[in-house]
């Protein structure tokens, strides 16, 4: 009978139960179920699925901001299954039959994923507005305190994926919060921008996130959450959609919905984050539902409410077709987030920046970045294979074209010297394959997300909250066992995310299982990062409150491990996650520098220099299809808005006006300087030296014009004291008049009345008006009253002695 105790006793966190649990909400009764989540001894999670938070997006409703969900006050509500996924307009291909076909496109690790991924997407419906809360089990003694609260953002793709599924059991248990994954709409359906001749519209998928976090804010309490300590985490798109919020001013100090943030692969700042032309595409949907006459002069029209009515009768399975026509660029999106001046009231790097960012720094932000993050772009042979020059070639055309409008020549030619390996003098195809990614991956993820950490850690006068970055270079065992010899080292993109909601605790491998395939020391791995996670979602800090426990090997590895916040000023510093960890500081540096530095002025002076043709900014063979990789932008000149200007954020006042900190380790100050070296010309540099050479000039004839002016007029005093004392001794001796005592210059006269008038008794020779000798021989005259002959007076040698 012992034997079968314990045999039960350790298959016993493995059996679901099914324990019916209620709790009753302002919005209603919600009925949920207790289950125990796989893997190690953890406590048991109450799980509540499919807890509708908004009305069905349908009929009038579709591509409008989400409303609130209506009350079930008259009944409860059965939350024990989860609900039908969003429409997903974007899906790549997945049946067996095309395998190969995706190969072309994806690498091996994505559509393994993507097929695991298929099942929970099989029941979709535009009546997808629901959420899913996972609660762990309490003592009674723990439960008046409210638990922090993390919701999941699902990304990848802004048009497929759901929420799901992404089991928040085994998370929810091991760090005590609480994980609620939601679903949001998709595409076309949630992301369907529409301009008029004044202001833009579309931003339905982000309303849907606005109305969620509103109804948590309100319920939570009645799971034992904390409204006030609320994390909003995301990959990918998702994370892009959770740093746009974090700068919405629908999120502002007074209703902050709420106060933490995780940033993983991706930020608003990536160029695929946010739709650059979204008229374009709206237009384009509305002819290929008939709802638009296609000869048309322009992309604006004035019916945009007429062309939406139409588009609404439409059913989703044709407006889904209809998106499959509609071609987006390589390296962008279509149908994306738009700059509307409400939800998203300016353009990422203004609400980012240091003068209108004070909503986004008062948030507490952990950002984590995978080793190859645009791994699943490069196809799966040339993974294995590598790349040739060509192919290298018509992948950075296509990215310049699709990212550049000025100087795209000069910018290729930066792209393939900076990501060309010189140390190989041999181009071999899987160099040029690692070259490829780390560019890829830089430009789209990498140097975004530093950008984002530099914009949220840069005010020390305001800034209240915390900033910490981790890079994730653990490798999956089983998945880099796949491809022993592709040379390609650190995670994969999308690796992070499994290890967060803790899957590779789960016992065994099952194809029902999202993510499978892991050891030993992946569970390590896991068990450290549901810890920071958690740690983050409680304090806004990954070391704190709890320490990292040491009771399994990974753990005493990362207890002995501080993690210092990323500070610009001095040193950016990061984890490493691996089995070895360590502190590191400016992640990947020169390249980010490239990136965020090089590029942009070498592009914003071909806008800023003269007018010139057009052509001068093409790139070789601009028009040949067969040079470039993927979807390409039309041309277009540059003269073209493609949608009203965003309205200009207010001014701060004076007392929140701080200097920005400009702060750059010495690589990116090289970088900038080589730069700007390059970009400024040789016209520019030359009226530079003209400019320095005049102003030298002129200031040397301004202090010799004043030093001989100062010369000539010291010389011109002497020459007119000396010409008074000539001439008022020449009238001396010749009798002049009594005018003549008096000094030319001098209003007052040198003699007194009396002594004018006594020319008779005045020596020979001596002038009056002599400052030294007329008041020298009138005083020898006084003192000897007036009684000297003229034989008798002083000599001019005895008045000088």
């Amino acid at each position: 009978m012992k034997p079968i105790y314990l045999l039960l006793l350790l298959f016993l966190p493995r059996i679901r139960s099914y324990d019916v649990r209620s709790v009753s909400t302002s919005w209603g009764m919600v009925r949920g179920e207790v289950v125990s989540p796989e893997g190690d001894d953890l406590p048991p999670v109450a799980q509540y699925l499919g807890i509708p938070y908004g009305v069905a997006p349908t009929g009038q409703y579709r591509f409008n901001m989400a409303i609130s969900a209506a009350k079930w006050t008259h009944m409860p509500k059965d939350s024990r299954k989860v609900s039908p996924v969003c429409i997903q307009t974007d899906m790549p291909e997945l049946s067996e039959t095309k395998r190969f076909r995706a190969f072309k496109h994806t690498s091996a690790q994505r559509f393994d994923f993507n097929h695991r991924l298929l099942p929970n997407l099989k029941k979709q419906s535009e009546d997808c507005l629901y959420m899913n809360i996972y609660v762990p089990e309490r003592l009674e003694s723990s439960r008046d305190n409210y638990l922090p609260v993390m919701v999941v953002v699902h990304g990848d793709e802004y048009g497929w994926g759901t929420g799901n599924a992404f089991n928040g059991t085994t998370l929810a248990a091991y760090g005590h919060i609480i994980v609620v994954t939601l679903n949001y709409r998709l595409g076309v359906f949630g992301f369907l921008g529409r301009c008029e001749s004044s202001s833009c519209s579309g931003n339905s998928g982000i309303s849907d996130l606005v109305s969620a976090l509103t109804m948590l804010n309100v319920i939570l309490p009645s799971f034992g959450g904390d409204s006030k300590s609320v994390t909003l985490a995301g990959w990918g798109s998702g994370a892009s959609l959770v740093s746009l919020l974090m700068a919405s001013p629908l999120t502002q100090p007074g209703r902050r919905l709420f106060r933490r943030a995780i940033l993983l692969d991706g930020s608003a700042l990536s160029p695929w984050a946010i739709s650059q032309n979204p008229q374009q595409y709206f237009m384009q949907l509305a002819e290929e539902l008939a709802c638009a006459p296609k000869n048309r002069t322009s992309s604006f029209n004035d019916n945009v409410d007429t062309i939406l009515r139409c588009m609404q009768v439409h059913s989703s399975e044709n407006i889904t077709k209809a998106v499959l026509k509609i071609d987006v660029p390589t390296f962008l999106s279509g149908f994306a987030p738009i700059v509307d001046g409400q939800l998203i009231p300016n353009k990422p790097q203004v609400s980012f920046s240091t003068q209108y960012g004070s909503l986004f720094r008062e948030i507490d932000l952990l950002v984590g970045i995978s080793s190859n993050p645009s791994h699943h772009m490069i196809s799966n042979e040339d993974l294995k294979v590598g790349i040739s020059k060509e192919k290298r070639m018509r992948i950075f055309r296509s990215l310049v074209r699709n990212l550049y409008d000025f100087h795209r020549e000069e910018i290729l030619a930066s792209i393939i010297n900076e990501y060309t390996d010189w140390e190989n003098p041999r181009d071999h195809p899987k160099s040029i394959r690692n070259g490829v990614l780390s560019a890829l991956s830089d430009v789209l993820y990498t140097a975004p997300l530093i950008e984002t950490l530099r914009s949220h850690s840069a005010d020390e006068v305001r800034k209240e909250a915390n900033t910490f970055m981790f890079a994730f270079a653990h490798e999956t065992r089983s998945w880099s066992q796949e491809q022993p010899n592709s040379g390609i080292r650190g995670s994969l993109s999308g690796d992070i995310v499994p290890y967060i909601f803790g899957y590779p605790l789960a016992q065994g491998d099952s194809e029902e299982r999202l993510y499978s395939g892991f050891n030993s020391d992946d569970k390590g791995i896991s068990k450290v990062m549901m810890h920071y996670v958690s740690n983050f979602v409680k304090s806004g800090d990954p070391a704190k409150p709890n320490p990292m426990s040491k009771n399994f090997p990974m753990g005493d590895v990362f207890h002995s491990t501080a993690w210092p916040q990323f500070d610009q000023p001095n040193r950016e510093a990061y984890l490493e996650i691996t089995d070895r960890p360590r502190v590191k500081n400016y992640y990947r540096n020169a390249q980010v520098g490239f990136w965020n530095s090089f590029i942009p002025q070498l592009h914003r002076k071909g806008k800023e220099t003269e007018p010139v043709g057009e052509e001068h900014h093409l790139l070789p063979d601009h028009f040949r299809k067969d040079t470039y990789f993927g979807k390409t932008r039309h041309f277009s000149e540059f003269a073209n808005v493609p949608f009203p200007p965003p309205p200009m954020p207010p001014s701060p006042p004076p007392e929140l006006t701080t200097k920005p900190k400009t702060s750059e380790s010495p690589t990116t100050l090289q970088t900038t300087t080589e730069s700007e070296k390059v970009t400024s010309g040789k016209y520019g540099t030359a009226l530079a030296f003209v400019i320095i050479v005049g102003v030298a000039f002129l200031v040397l004839n301004i202090c010799l014009f004043l030093g001989v002016r100062r010369e000539w007029g010291k010389t011109r005093r002497n020459t007119d004291k000396k010409f008074q004392l000539q001439y008022n001794t020449y009238n001396s001796n010749h009798g002049g008049g009594a005018e003549q005592y008096n000094s030319l210059n001098s209003p007052e006269p040198l003699l007194s009345a009396s002594h004018k008038n006594s020319t008779s008794m005045r020596p020979a020779g001596i002038s009056p008006t002599c400052p030294r000798h007329g008041r020298a021989a009138l005083a020898l005259q006084n003192s000897r009253g007036n009684s000297l002959t003229a034989a008798q007076a002083p000599t001019l040698e005895e008045i000088q002695v």
